[in-house]
């Protein structure tokens, strides 16, 4: 039987999930005739079947047995590694339990071990490491390069279409990631008072960490929107006009569907790594998130607004 199966598997944040996306899509483009199967969680796995065009498993189902090597392993998942020629692994590095039992189990795949985050003393953008760790395979790689250049002029092209909402996520996984809250209650009133219409979208880290006072205060002044999961987050922020928000998986996401993203940094984590990949994009940040000004937020918000 012919293997007609390409696996991506990958469990980290939404974030990490996004910069992996132009190996996916050039994967695609590489292979035609492929299944291309994105293996993660159920949330993400319809996500990526919505915004790339590819199939999806959920991790959660059958494929535990793998972490361990002491128990049988699921038929659905014996089926889709039977039928694999090449399976990209962000989930463990080549020494890790998980690669060496999917290597045994894969056999006559090409397993390609990858990582997400970057060495800590790595210093250009996170992208750029995805390609490092490529350098062996030429083909994939520049393919790789093409489709960073097509997300850096037009975004990865899923018809989105604005409603002239300013979106604001004013969250992110990391509390140090965050800029104050009450400096983007003072953002919006600024907005507001320049005629621009505002959405605010909320995870569930912020219905946890914030209280019923907080959300109110937010709520008082603009659409406050509650995505369920993240296609619901993905439909939410392909059609706003400019999307405002901290280091985080909504940055990115909003980022490389094409939507002018304003992404807002401090101490904890460096743009020049992680800016958000996409054709408009705009990065602020200071030593420490406090120090960052509305007066400077605001006028970035209109000068990415501009076209700028």
């Amino acid at each position: 039987m012919p293997r007609r199966n390409l696996l991506i598997i990958h469990t980290g944040a939404l974030g990490d999930f996004v910069l992996c996306w132009p190996l996916i899509l050039a994967l695609g483009r590489l292979h035609p005739q492929s299944r291309i199967i994105v293996v993660t969680q159920a949330s993400k796995g319809v996500l990526a079947e919505a915004a790339l065009r590819v199939e999806s498993t959920d991790i959660e189902n059958g494929w535990h047995a793998l972490f361990a090597g002491d128990g049988a392993i699921d038929p659905r998942v014996a089926t889709l590694l039977d039928g694999a020629h090449a399976i990209y692994s962000f989930l463990s590095a080549a020494e890790e339990t998980f690669t060496k039992n999917l290597s045994a189990r894969a056999n006559g795949a090409q397993l390609v071990p990858m990582r997400t985050i970057p060495p800590v003393d790595w210093t250009k953008h996170a992208s750029e490491w995805l390609l490092e760790q490529l350098k062996f395979q030429p083909a994939v790689r520049t393919a790789v390069e093409q489709i960073l250049r097509s997300v850096a002029t037009r975004g990865i092209g899923t018809g989105r279409s604005h409603d002239g909402d300013v979106v604001i996520h004013p969250g992110s996984g990391s509390q140090a990631k965050c800029w104050p809250l009450k400096r983007f209650v003072e953002l919006i009133e600024r907005l507001k008072r320049n005629r621009r219409d505002v959405r605010v979208l909320l995870g569930e880290v912020e219905l946890e960490r914030w209280s019923g006072v907080e959300r109110e205060s937010l709520q008082q002044l603009a659409t406050v929107r509650k995505p369920a999961n993240y296609l619901e987050l993905f439909n939410d922020l392909r059609s706003a006009a400019e999307l405002i928000a901290n280091d985080s998986g909504p940055a990115h996401l909003g980022a490389i569907v094409g939507v002018p993203t304003l992404t807002l940094f401090g101490p904890a984590s460096d743009p020049a790594v992680w800016r958000p990949l996409g054709p408009r994009v705009l990065t602020l940040r200071e030593e420490s998130m406090d120090k960052l000004t509305v007066a400077k937020v605001f006028a970035a918000a209109r000068t990415l607004a501009a076209g700028g």
